[in-house]
């Protein structure tokens, strides 16, 4: 085969869109090149460009193909939706930002279409830390549920946890993921123990649970059906027979989430996401209105508090439009970021407190708002404990108090406002307002 001319071999790239900045070598060595349309270094071979018709540049080639991509904007949003993120603005393009609300935990995110249907990634930052992340109060809480009363701090979930078996009180080290995660028991001894299976379901049957499968163990969960309310529970012999474990739906612990689902929908909140849990906030569309919501069960239904705040006459409505605003208070050398209707007068209550305004941004949704507001505060707390509320001098809390900042840092140096509200408008390029 004729070597191929160098000067041929580069005039030939550079119709492909690729300048090389190197010598060339051969058909099958990699050419340093720079691309035409990106500008970045690649390092394609000429075979590869030239004889293949591949192309050249990765990063253009995944742009071009996703540019080629022509989706339906409603078959994109039933997509996002079905991975548990809700639109609230208009699809673009697969690899832009998309404005959505969390199914699961109500936090606005703004993931790419590729990431979330394409990917399958997920579409909530919130929801996978958390997902990764345990409070050590909770781990205590469900080792004790599972008949073991750890002794020590919690590190993690596969690190030894000394324990003490709340059946036989022996000192035992079970990890978390173990007991936990994959259901093993958390003390061998009591795990080999022996218990007659016909005794074992006498018991339950006296304590109000009738098991419903064969004898597991005393340390494994058997499920039965209480005999009291008739909900199907999973609990531990080790739990009733030794410390009198009650049902847990009987001891007001947990709610079936079907009822729980009527119950709110009775109180006019349609959920549009799993239950969490009576405490924490559950994902709905007011009845009356049709906007977003996060009350908690508790509040609802039990203590018949909370409501909708777009169908109240006061309070900050987020399908109208709204700003959020950055105001100055010298005396107490503190800075507030807030949010507000742009008819309500929340600005002018907060300046006849000592406030000072420096600047506003006006959005056509007040969902916008409330984004930017979040990422703002998120940001100034991620920066430790020298960016955390500023209070008054006594330490009393006083209106809108966790979305201040002090202006003096610990080492006695001032942040200049300006520098905060450059955190207001990098959050709004982040979100991709």
């Amino acid at each position: 085969m004729a070597r191929i001319n160098p000067e041929d071999a580069k005039a030939r790239m550079i119709t492909r869109g690729l300048w090389p900045i190197s010598d060339f070598q051969n058909t099958q060595e990699k050419w340093l090149c720079v691309c035409m349309t990106c500008g970045d270094f690649v390092s394609p071979r000429y075979n590869n460009v030239i004889n293949k018709g591949l192309g050249g540049c990765k990063a253009c080639g995944t742009k071009r193909g996703a540019d080629k991509l022509k989706l339906d904007p409603a078959t994109a949003k039933e997509r996002m939706i079905e991975n548990g993120v809700w639109p609230i603005t208009d699809f673009r393009k697969t690899l832009e930002p998309w404005l959505c609300i969390c199914m699961s935990c109500g936090e606005p995110v703004s993931p790419t279409y590729a990431n979330v249907v394409t990917r399958g990634q997920g579409g909530c930052r919130h929801c996978a830390v958390k997902a990764r992340t345990i409070d050590p109060g909770e781990a205590k809480e469900r080792m004790i549920e599972r008949g073991v009363w750890p002794v020590a701090k919690f590190k993690n979930t596969s690190t030894s946890w000394p324990c003490v078996c709340m059946t036989c009180g022996r000192l035992v080290k079970p990890s978390y993921n173990s007991v936990v995660n994959k259901g093993n028991g958390a003390c061998q001894p009591c795990g080999r123990g022996d218990v007659d299976p016909l005794k074992a379901k006498a018991l339950m049957i006296a304590h109000g649970l009738w098991p419903i499968t064969e004898f597991p163990g005393t340390s494994k969960l058997w499920l039965c059906v209480c005999l009291i309310c008739g909900e199907f529970v999973r609990t531990r012999y080790g739990g009733i027979a030794y410390r009198g474990t009650r049902c847990k739906f009987c001891a007001g612990k947990a709610v079936n989430p079907e009822k729980a689902k009527a119950n709110m929908i009775e109180k006019g909140y349609w959920p549009i996401a799993d239950f969490p849990g009576t405490r924490e906030g559950w994902l709905c569309i007011c009845m009356e209105c049709g906007t977003f919501n996060r009350p908690r069960y508790s509040s609802i239904v039990s203590d018949g508090q909370g409501g909708c705040s777009n169908c109240s006459t006061s309070g900050f409505r987020e399908d109208k439009p709204g700003l959020i605003y950055l105001m100055i208070h010298s005396v107490r050398k503190a800075a507030k970021v807030g949010i507000c209707n742009s008819d309500a007068r929340r600005i002018e209550k907060h300046k006849r407190n000592g406030w000072v305004l420096y600047d506003t941004h006006l959005f056509d949704l007040g969902v916008y708002a409330r984004a930017v507001e979040k990422m703002t505060v998120a940001t100034w707390r991620a920066r430790g404990e020298d960016w955390q509320e500023a209070l008054l001098p006594g330490g009393e809390k006083y209106d809108g108090f966790t979305e201040t900042v002090s202006l003096v840092r610990a080492d006695g140096r001032l942040t200049c406002p300006d520098q905060l509200w450059d955190d207001v408008l990098n959050s709004i390029k982040k979100i991709g307002l």
